[in-house]
Order: C-alpha cells, then structure tokens, then sequence
C-alpha cells in the first residue's frame, strides 16, 4: 500500500510538472497536439483587456523537413513558417512558438508566442511582441 501511494505521488508530480497547461496524463507530445489542425481562434482579449471575436485560424504543419505556418483572416490565407524557440545547450524551448509571415499591413513579420494551454481540442498562447501591435492573449479550439 505505501509503495503504491509513493509510485502515485511521483507519477502524479512527474506528470504536473511542465511549463504551461495540458492535459492530465496525455500520450500525445506536444507537436501532436498542435500539428495538423486548424485552430480557430475564439476570442482574443487584448493588454487593456477588450475582447475581439475575428473570423481567422491558425494552422501549424510539418511537411518533410518545412514547418508551415498558415494564418487564415476572414477568406484570406498567409503561408509562413514556425518553429519551437530555441532555448539553453541546443535544447527545444516547447513553450514558445516564433512565426515567420508576411501579412500586409502588419508587422512584424516575426511573432513570438507564450504557449499558455496546449491540449488535444484547445490552445492558448500570448502575443509576445504586444508592445508592437496590440498582441494580446488568443484562445483557439479545434476547428
């Protein structure tokens, strides 16, 4: 019995333990979980905390060796590129995503997102180049 509970008590801090909300025991990495679905943005609540409903979706592929960035704002599409920042001793940061586009009339073309929530039908990242261009805080569900 107290081997079961000390095996439940290290399972349970291995699995919360993590940069940013997910799923309680998930088998999906987080590439899984963000790639290859359209994510449609619900609700993005800016820094003076007004809330905005766009029609626009964001989708993140991996297609051989590209990382492509589809950015969807009412019927008009914009194809980039995205990547896992990168972090200390050539390790992955999986908590932030930069995302290269060219969209006319915004800049920067380069954008860093703070993955906040990664799961499996739900996602929010915050803009972190807000001081820039409004930024914000986006929540997607899967489209």
């Amino acid at each position: 019995m107290k081997t079961t509970l000390v095996l439940l008590s290290a399972l349970f801090l291995i699995v919360s333990c993590g940069k940013y909300e997910k799923p309680f025991i998930t088998f999906k990495s987080p590439e899984k979980r963000l790639l290859d679905t359209k994510w449609k943005v619900d609700k993005i609540v800016k820094a003076d905390l007004t809330e905005e409903t766009p029609n626009e979706t964001f989708t993140f592929k991996v297609e051989g060796s590209d990382s492509i960035f589809i950015r969807t704002i009412d019927t008009m599409s914009y194809t980039g590129t995205w990547k896992w920042l990168p972090a200390l001793d050539g390790e992955i940061d999986k908590q932030r995503i930069v995302t290269t586009i060219s969209i006319p009339q915004v800049t920067p073309n380069q954008v860093i997102y703070d993955v906040k929530v990664l799961k499996t039908k739900e996602l929010e990242i915050i803009d972190m180049n807000s001081g820039q261009r409004g930024g914000g805080r986006y929540y997607f569900s899967k489209n």
